[in-house]
């Protein structure tokens, strides 16, 4: 011990310095230290918890805000047949291709009946409506492209490849938006049709159709095998072809380069006429009214013929779908008259001295072909008449000539028609 002393800080008695202890007041003299307790085990799981499900919570909302910054500026591809539904956002539109002529719907498949060693053209037509309104949304929807082209994909050995061209758009046909027109023959492979959208936002569109091709038996007529010199063998020919023919074969009669003294009646089933001329410039004729009704199709064609009345009747009444080019019709009270509910084209075609050249009276609702192209309109009270016309496309005269006409058209219908480019005198 040091001898030192220092009072207490309770009593003030005299205490060693190294005491603790006052037995005087039994008071400790030296300052308790205050020990930390340690934590219980449980908090510290359930701080370690905490914590985990905070970085779990944060880890979590990062990869949520990351899918969804990622779905924002990520494209978008859309691949369908026939028809798709595509948003920008702000508008829904329904693009659909289909190879009619009017918005009837969507073609995912389509099938093309074809002769062996025939070559054919078809349109895929596409269409874009908005989804609440359905109304037309072409030029809204072609805003938001950047490029848009078409490809045929078949099999490479094809003995002769479809080819088609790139979509446009056809200033006759109002309701199309785009469209492509694919070649093809009678010995073409089947074949996929697509249209691709590269959209400006980066998205991509790629809209298809398939393509099949089914060949139908062809027969012709010739005059060297079959007696048809008058209109009563010619007439017999034909009953005889309507009871006998399969309904899906395609019929050509060819004609020698005759008059024929009086008319033809076509029922049953079509029939294509094909006239011919000789080395005296004589060409097929008919002196009387030429009705063609055939209960059942092909199409029909006629070509090379002359429609020779004496002012009375009827020169071609048609009731069928029908391609009529390079024919003549003079001398009827109509010269051609489309009936019923089909459809008819004249191409190439001269109405003369008629009261009516071209009439149309059809209450069906399909259009074919519509550019009534390089017909002359000379001399007739009227040259065509339109009282009826299927569906609403605008009939094209493009390259046609009036000239002598009392009435050039009269449209009582009021058919859209397009005379830009045709010449009247």
């Amino acid at each position: 011990m040091s001898g030192r002393t220092r009072p207490c800080p309770h009593c003030g008695a005299a205490l060693p310095e190294e005491a603790s202890f006052c037995p005087h007041c039994a008071q400790a003299v030296r300052p308790r230290k205050e020990v930390a307790v340690p934590a219980r085990m449980w908090r510290k799981k359930v701080r370690r918890a905490l914590l985990l499900a905070g970085l779990v919570l944060l880890t979590a909302g990062g990869l949520l805000l990351g899918a969804a910054l990622y779905q924002a500026v990520t494209p978008d591809l859309y691949d369908a047949y026939g028809e798709v539904v595509y948003s920008n956002g702000s508008n829904s539109y329904h693009l659909y291709l289909t190879f009619q002529d009017n918005a009837s719907g969507p073609q995912p498949e389509y099938t093309v009946q074809t002769e062996k060693y025939v070559a054919y053209e078809r349109a895929s037509n596409l269409f874009i409506t908005h989804v609440d309104s359905g109304h037309n949304a072409s030029q809204m929807f072609l805003q938001l492209v950047d490029t848009f082209y078409a490809q045929l994909i078949q099999p490479e050995d094809s003995p002769s490849p479809m080819t088609c061209s790139q979509p446009m758009y056809q200033s006759y046909d109002d309701d199309a938006a785009l469209v492509t027109v694919v070649n093809l023959s009678g010995q073409s492979s089947p074949a996929e049709l697509v249209w691709t959208f590269n959209m400006k936002n980066g998205d991509t569109i790629c809209l298809r159709q398939k393509l099949y091709l089914e060949q139908v038996e062809t027969l012709d007529y010739c005059p060297e095998d079959y007696p048809m010199d008058t209109i009563e063998e010619l007439q017999a020919l034909v009953d005889q072809i309507a009871e006998t023919v399969s309904p899906s074969a395609m019929v050509y009669l060819h004609l020698p380069p005759v008059h024929y003294q009086g008319g033809l009646t076509i029922r049953g089933r079509g029939v294509s006429l094909y006239g011919s001329v000789d080395e005296k410039n004589m060409r097929t004729a008919f002196t009387g009214p030429v009705v063609m009704a055939p209960e059942k199709k092909p199409v029909s064609f006629i070509q090379n013929i002359d429609f020779r009345g004496s002012g009375s009747g009827v020169g071609l009444t048609v009731s069928a779908e029908s391609q009529v080019e390079n024919c003549l019709f003079s001398g009827w009270d109509t010269g051609l008259l489309v009936t019923g509910d089909d459809w008819c084209d004249p191409v190439g075609c001269w109405f003369e001295d008629n009261t009516v050249g071209f009439c149309f009276d059809s209450a069906g609702d399909y259009a074919n072909y519509t550019r009534f192209e390089y017909n002359t309109f000379r001399n007739n009270g009227t040259a065509v008449l339109l009282k009826q016309v299927p569906a609403d496309r605008t009939i094209n005269f493009i390259g046609s000539r009036f000239t002598g006409n009392d009435m050039n058209i009269d449209n009582p219908c009021g058919h859209p028609v397009d005379i830009a480019y045709a010449t009247f005198e």
